[in-house]
Parts: structure tokens; sequence; C-alpha cells
């Protein structure tokens, strides 16, 4: 695909009011060499392959993020960016994609993160209960889906209340409620454990809600250790010809692949 006029004038038109959305923005010349490299890597210019050292201060995350999506666009194509742990994807997905969202008001994004990461509503529901027959459910489906004592059983209550009232994405790291190791690992699922479509909660369940989300964003950020999976298993992201990947922090990549071979 060639770097068109009108795709370099919607990158500089964004760049030019990214500006205007931060105070005391200084424009600097390495900035806009890796904008410039970016975009003509993605745009298949130069290559499609392209590994960028850069130090701090640059703004490399708004650098490959502005073109990225440019391009995306005009291939109609899925911007996957993937990093190297959970704490940069959420930064991306709480600080910087809403901050572009401010100069490309239809932007659509989202973040793809494990399935550990997300409550399960089911579990929840469990653990919240305080019913009699509730109770009966519980010792039908887990032994260990009851709270160990009644403060905790408040605290899943007040975490049930924020999820029915879309105050809570239950992403884990998205809550200012304690949640110890021991309670998130009763509160969360895995593979083998969850029922899937047949559960009564499929349709609202955040880790569902999240992979439809997938198939609609423009911009989708992972971390490396999904993106491996996702090679191998669940089918999260975009077939790989219909998406362009970022891999910020690229340098991580052959530990997590390691990783991943080895489990």
């Amino acid at each position: 695909m060639a770097l068109t006029a009108a795709l370099k004038a919607q990158i500089a038109a964004w760049y030019k009011a990214l500006q205007e959305q931060i105070p005391d923005f200084i424009p600097r010349a390495p900035q806009r060499q890796m904008i410039a490299d970016v975009a003509k890597t993605l745009a298949g210019e130069e290559g499609r392959h392209l590994a960028i050292e850069a130090p701090t201060g640059v703004g490399k995350t708004l650098s490959y993020l502005i073109p990225g999506i440019a391009i995306a666009r005009e291939e109609q194509k899925t911007l996957v960016v993937s990093t190297a742990n959970v704490a940069l994807q959420d930064q991306i997905y709480s600080k910087d994609l809403p901050l572009l969202k401010k100069i490309i008001p239809d932007l659509k994004f989202t973040a793809a993160f494990g399935r550990g990461r997300y409550v399960c509503p089911r579990n929840l529901t469990a653990l919240a209960s305080t019913e009699p027959t509730q109770q009966d459910l519980l010792a039908f489906l887990d032994d260990e889906l009851t709270p160990n004592n009644q403060e905790e059983q408040k605290r899943c209550a007040k975490l049930k209340g924020d999820l029915d009232t879309y105050k809570w994405d239950g992403l884990r790291d998205h809550t200012d409620i304690a949640i110890d190791d021991d309670l998130w690992r009763r509160l969360s699922t895995d593979k083998a454990s969850c029922l899937n479509r047949n559960c009564y909660y499929y349709r609202e369940c955040p880790f569902f809600v999240a992979r439809r989300e997938i198939q609609e964003a423009e911009v989708v950020v992972a971390n490396h250790a999904l993106v491996m999976a996702a090679m191998e298993s669940e089918a999260v992201l975009p077939d790989p010809k219909n998406l362009l990947l970022v891999l910020d922090e690229g340098h991580h990549l052959p530990d997590v692949a390691r990783d991943a071979l080895e489990m």
C-alpha cells in the first residue's frame, strides 16, 4: 500500500491536534522521525518489519499509535499492540488511547487480558450470596465457592454491586477493593472450569464481553504472553493476515516465547 498524500496529511493532523491536548508538549525531531519510519513500514513502503530503539522521553507509544491507527483504517485491519507486561498494557489502554480518542472521537479500542485477570460472575455471585437457596447451589457447584468469613462475603457483595452497575469492568487491576490471591483464585476461573456458552452469565461475563469487543475494535492492546498463547489455543486475536502488529518492549519477547513453549 502506498503512503498517500491524504494518509500523510491525516497523520500530521492528528499529531498537531495531539500537541494541543498535552500541556507543555514539545515536538521532538526523534519523535517525528519515528512516526515517519513506522508509517512507511506499516504501509509496506520499506518492508514490513522494523526494530526501533529510542531513549526515554521520545514518546514511543504515541509515535507508533498515530501512524498505526491511520494505516490500519486505510487497510481495514486491526492494530494489535503487544506489551511486555500487564502494567504497560493497562497504561496504554487506560491512558494513551483515551488521550487519542479526544482527537479521534470515533476510535474503537479495547484490551485483551488473559482469562485469569477477569472475575467469573458465576463464582462472584456464589461468594457474594447469603441466601440459603444459593448456599445449596454452592455445594452443588464447588465446595470452595463459599466465603471464608462475613467480611469476605461483604467484599464480594460490594464487587458484585459494582459489576452489576457497570462501575467495574471485572478486571482485577481495575478495582480499589482489596482482593488477596486466595480470594481471587476463587473469584476467577480457567478454561477447564468455565461453562462457556452454557453458563447463565455468559452474555454479561466480563471475559466474553471483552472478547466480543475485540471483533469491533480498531486497536487491541494485548501482552506478549497472550499473543504467544493465542498462536496455539484460543482464537483471541484477529487472523494474522488481518492485523498490524506492534511489539512494545520487544526485547522481552524471546523470554516470553521460551516460557510459553516450556509450559
